[in-house]
């Protein structure tokens, strides 16, 4: 069930101070008319002689005044209370992430797992520009979209957190099969010219990635690849932490040793017209100045939620409060002698 929350909170804070401060006025203001009335005479004989209101018209005019001001009060504090789709109209590019969950990717020879700062690499770079439209594609020796594209960064990290090189049976890597997916997702949804791959990977890669790139060249969709991982390389861990030893063997004995492999994710950048980097902890603002310079379009999603305002509510009882008011100081009924 939702509850009730606040557009403009501070707004509350003004009623908590301005409430005690208006009702001690009124009520102040109403013992000083009481006394000037007995300076004049008995009240009760004025109210049959004069057009003087009588106490309890002034206490119920009082009280609705205090009400009204504390319901405008509440009104400007934007109550809300459930959620609805918001169409949220940017500037920005259909990204793709195309992230390697391989067996190579658990390699620690960056600050963490080259799949840890890969992560936070992609957050980053949400953060610095939030103006896309995002998708997830993962990919080991075989890739599949986890994530179309979608305007909800919430829904996008929740799936980006979960992705695990557990995911996928291959452990292998393929960069053509990760490239042939998104240039696939790309095919049905988007717009042609404002659409551009994430790449993110530590390059090691069978296969031939030459026709998927004359591909994507020629859907005007470029690279931008991020090798994770260093040249000297890490051992890789075993598979599942009660294998017998930490690291994962070859065929013959040997611990298995993944290097950063910058060849392939240099040529699909090179050959799309995008741009290669080498991780860094600082990357995320020099990709997002990247994607700065790409063409952008206006971008509309339904996929984002936002609160209800129900303003309306106190505002409407605040102008019912106010039309009262004037009917509770009339002329009291004068009594015939």
């Amino acid at each position: 069930m939702s509850s009730f929350s606040f557009g403009a909170p501070l707004y509350l804070l003004a009623l908590a101070v301005i409430g005690p401060m208006l009702g001690y006025a009124l009520i102040r203001q109403e013992r000083d008319r009481v006394k000037r009335l007995h300076r004049f005479g008995d009240e009760p004989l004025l109210q049959q002689t004069s057009r003087v209101p009588s106490r309890r018209r002034r206490m119920v005019r009082d009280a609705l005044t205090l009400a009204a001001v504390l319901l405008i009060l509440l009104t400007l504090a934007r109550p809300q209370l459930g959620e609805r789709p918001s169409a949220l109209g940017r500037a920005g590019r259909d990204l793709l992430v195309v992230l390697d969950l391989s067996r190579s990717m658990n390699a620690a020879d960056v600050e963490q797992s080259r799949l840890a700062v890969a992560k936070q690499l992609v957050r980053d770079l949400l953060r610095a520009s939030p103006g896309q439209r995002v998708g997830l594609v993962v990919f080991g020796g075989s890739a599949f979209l986890q994530l179309p594209l979608t305007g909800n960064y919430a829904a996008f990290q929740r799936f980006l957190d979960a992705a695990s090189t557990d995911d996928l049976g291959d452990p292998a890597t393929d960069l053509s099969n990760a490239l042939l997916a998104a240039n696939t997702a790309f095919e049905h949804d988007g717009e042609r010219g404002y659409q551009t791959v994430l790449l993110v990977s530590d390059g090691e890669s069978t296969g031939d990635i030459g026709p998927v790139l004359n591909r994507l060249r020629q859907a005007r969709i470029p690279v931008l690849a991020v090798g994770v991982g260093t040249t000297q390389g890490a051992p890789v861990p075993a598979d599942s932490s009660e294998a017998p030893e930490k690291w994962h063997r070859d065929n013959i004995g040997r611990i298995v040793l993944s290097r950063l492999e910058e060849g392939d994710l240099r040529r699909a950048a090179r050959e799309t017209g995008g741009s290669y980097y080498q991780w860094s902890p600082a990357i995320a603002h020099e990709l997002s100045e990247s994607l700065s310079r790409l063409d952008r379009r206006a971008i509309t999603t339904a996929d984002a939620m936002e609160r209800v305002d129900r303003f309306q509510w106190p505002l409407g009882f605040a102008i019912g409060l106010l039309v009262l008011i004037p009917l509770t100081g009339g002329r009291a009924r004068r009594t015939e002698p």
